[in-house]
């Protein structure tokens, strides 16, 4: 056998069997590995075999983003960008600008601020969104995606009046009289929203497409497409790309649990799908954001109720599907914990996505039961910030990734898109390395971005290291980065990206 391209004369990383070790060269045949190692590996260039003369570049394997909000962070792209505004006031005007490029029957959206952020120390009322936004309905969401402010237009559009009562699991923000403010919380968000009209799947097409060339531009080559809600349109974009060989990178679409019944009805299975686009978990929020959570300590805020969790994950489990849920709070993980268990089937790899607070009973119950823990190791750079909902005795607990891995749990990192708005792993690989309390090493905080993020979708066996056999998902770097500063990783971006052997991103030029 001879190869399809040959990566010579590099430093290459597997992050496989040999670890942090370095080859100089690499063989793909098809769309795998065939041969790492040294100058041994020329033995297989045939007489029309590429040879790519890295010198001082070196390769490693694709990153695998395993939470990131694909199909909503597109979305967000044709709504008013409202990142890095310091006021009610800059809201306003960027709104009333966004507004004119729409279309007079279309909803606006907006995304990005945060009310910590505003000189007020709000969120806007829905008469100072109206100022923008006249009779249009619309709303905007916070960057971390669990509080929304819609205007009085959107909120008549959902019957939202002094009489609505708070959904389960949300609340309605209201002024002194009880009249809503426009802010909506949590569940609350979805009231708006239900009745939006429905975004066509050429703009979730589009959308797609957005967010697929960021992801690629950082190195990454697989995503678990997390949702906010279950829309089945979502898994029919990616159908349709990938039938159309525009969809380039690797997809483990999540299924939102109101899709449950459906998915299991289908036959559909954990590991459901082909090499590029799969089923994913059962998405369900258990706690709330970062100051909504569910504590044993007495404070709790649950989207869904321990009994309610115990019934959705025992017919999940029951039809072999995996559940990732939302839980940040140590009280909303004992209770996943206590919901796996009572279901009593093993083996589904059920998914704690942000695992914030994590003490170790916990960290023993998520390896006891074959858990893995899906995180964003940015949240330990956060919560060290004054204005955290955490406080200092949560702090030895809070994104415990040295100890999770220490106790057997495995550990996948992300992004979750929009909430970081830029994806660069090598951030999240950064904080959590110089994180001094629960810091991990730099081979434990990539294979968290590679091989563990396969883990977590069962596909550990064909992806996430660059073994022989596995497939040619990489990326190049002009330079080393593990002998690069890390004050510089924030910067680093890969000169070419490769899925299943196929330059999707960049030149190998």
């Amino acid at each position: 056998m001879k190869a399809d391209l040959i990566l010579a004369r590099g430093r290459i990383r597997t992050l496989g069997r040999s670890g942090l070790a370095v080859h100089t060269h690499l063989a793909i045949a098809g769309n795998l590995v065939v041969a790492v190692g040294g100058a041994e590996v020329m033995r297989l260039r045939g007489p029309r075999t590429p040879v790519v003369e890295l010198g001082a570049g070196a390769v490693l394997p694709g990153f695998n983003d395993a939470h990131a909000h694909v199909v909503y962070y597109g979305l967000t792209r044709f709504g008013a960008d409202l990142s890095g505004t310091r006021s009610v006031a800059q809201i306003v005007e960027r709104m009333r600008a966004h507004a004119k490029t729409l279309a007079p029957d279309e909803w606006q959206q907006g995304i990005g601020f945060s009310a910590k952020e505003l000189v007020e120390d709000r969120p806007p009322h829905r008469l100072e969104l109206d100022e923008a936004t006249g009779r249009r309905p619309a709303f905007i969401d916070e960057r971390g995606g669990h509080a929304r402010v819609a205007n009085s237009a959107a909120l008549e559009a959902a019957g939202i009046t002094d009489m609505t009562k708070d959904p389960p699991g949300g609340r309605i923000g209201r002024d002194r009289d009880l009249t809503p403010n426009g802010l909506l919380l949590e569940a609350a968000m979805r009231m708006v929203a239900d009745v939006q009209p429905p975004q066509p799947i050429s703009r979730r097409i589009q959308g797609i497409l957005k967010t697929q060339r960021l992801l690629l531009s950082r190195g990454i080559t697989s995503v678990g497409a997390a949702v906010n809600r279950g829309f089945a349109d979502d898994l029919g974009a990616y159908e349709r790309l990938a039938e159309q060989g525009r969809l380039k990178i690797r997809v483990n679409e999540f299924l939102s649990w109101e899709l449950l019944q459906a998915a299991s009805g289908l036959g559909v299975r954990a590991g459901f799908g082909g090499a590029l686009l799969r089923a994913g978990p059962i998405k369900v929020f258990v706690d709330g954001g970062a100051e909504r959570v569910a504590m044993r300590s007495g404070r709790a805020t649950w989207r869904t109720s321990p009994a309610e969790l115990r019934e959705l994950v025992a017919t999940a489990s029951r039809a072999g599907l995996q559940v990732a849920a939302h839980a940040i709070g140590d009280g909303a993980i004992a209770a996943m914990c206590d919901a796996v268990e009572a279901a009593g089937v093993p083996g589904l790899r059920h998914r704690v996505e942000h695992c914030t607070i994590c003490p170790p009973d916990l960290q023993r119950r998520l390896a006891r039961l074959g858990m893995v823990a899906v995180m964003q190791p940015m949240a330990a750079r956060f919560a060290q910030e004054p204005s955290s909902p955490f406080g200092a005795h949560d702090r030895w607990n809070l994104a415990a990734h040295g100890q999770l891995i220490k106790a057997g749990v495995p550990v996948a990192f992300s992004s979750d898109l929009p909430v970081m708005s830029d994806p660069n792993p090598w951030l999240g690989i950064r904080a959590a390395v110089e994180d001094r309390i629960n810091g991990i090493n730099e081979f434990a905080a990539l294979r968290a971005y590679t091989s563990a993020g396969a883990y977590s979708s069962f596909e550990e066996d064909v992806k996430g290291t660059l073994d022989p056999g596995m497939l040619a998902d990489l990326q190049i770097y002009d330079t080393d980065p593990l002998v690069t500063p890390r004050a510089a990783w924030d910067r680093l971006r890969p000169r070419a990206v490769l899925v299943g052997g196929e330059t999707v991103f960049g030149s190998l030029d």
